[in-house]
């Protein structure tokens, strides 16, 4: 995943505050020489109209979930986007019976974090969907009975240094991205958080704040 080359940070911004690293303010890239617009005509192309995302906690499953969305209003404009994000936060059952009854057969169902659904709630998406020919996309850590995976996440070196790069990028200090990859906090925190690059990347806010002070003095 990278920065979206659309964003540009105020000069005083920490580049690893929540807002910048968010799902879709960052973009998702593919190292495998795909691309993102691939994977969204491979869902729609799905006979089963059941697709997933699988992948660990911060490997960007989210991320890639914004990208596509953005992908599906262009390749189909007429496209209702119905995206739902589970969590312990809220009640997924609560969140599914407020959006299930706006659901059409030109409705994309986006259930990010599918596997905070209780058996019932999954049966009655399920139900539904089929009912009406209702596309369901679905991110969870597991591959999901009945469901096509379309795509695994996972950080490797190589994409994890490619985001801290955009990130710095857009500040004043471009070159902070050398020191950082070579420092040791960002080695133990990788070494902490492994497949984990959000937790990472929210790490770096401490080390970016302290090195802009250390400038200062």
């Amino acid at each position: 995943m990278i920065l979206s080359a659309s964003i540009r940070l105020p000069m005083h911004a920490n580049p690893f505050s929540t807002r910048f690293i968010q799902p879709g303010a960052i973009d998702y890239q593919r190292f495998d020489g795909g691309t993102v617009n691939e994977l969204a005509q491979k869902f729609l192309e799905l006979p089963t109209k059941r697709g997933s995302i699988i992948g660990p906690h911060g490997s960007g499953k989210s991320t890639l979930l914004a990208n596509l969305v953005s992908e599906f209003q262009s390749l189909r404009p007429n496209t209702q986007i119905h995206s739902l994000r589970f969590s312990t936060d809220r009640s997924p059952r609560k969140a599914l019976l407020e959006s299930i009854s706006s659901w059409t057969e030109d409705s994309i169902v986006i259930l990010d974090g599918y596997e905070q659904l209780g058996f019932w709630s999954r049966l009655q998406v399920n139900r539904r969907a089929r009912r009406q020919s209702i596309a369901l996309l679905a991110t969870a850590h597991q591959v999901i009975r009945g469901f096509q995976t379309l795509w695994e996440t996972s950080v490797t070196e190589t994409s994890s240094r490619w985001v801290v790069q955009r990130l710095l990028q857009e500040t004043v200090h471009p070159e902070m991205a050398t020191d950082l990859l070579a420092s040791e906090t960002w080695a133990l925190s990788r070494s902490r958080h492994q497949q984990n690059l959000r937790e990472s990347l929210f790490d770096m806010y401490d080390w970016y704040q302290g090195r802009k002070q250390a400038e200062k003095t």
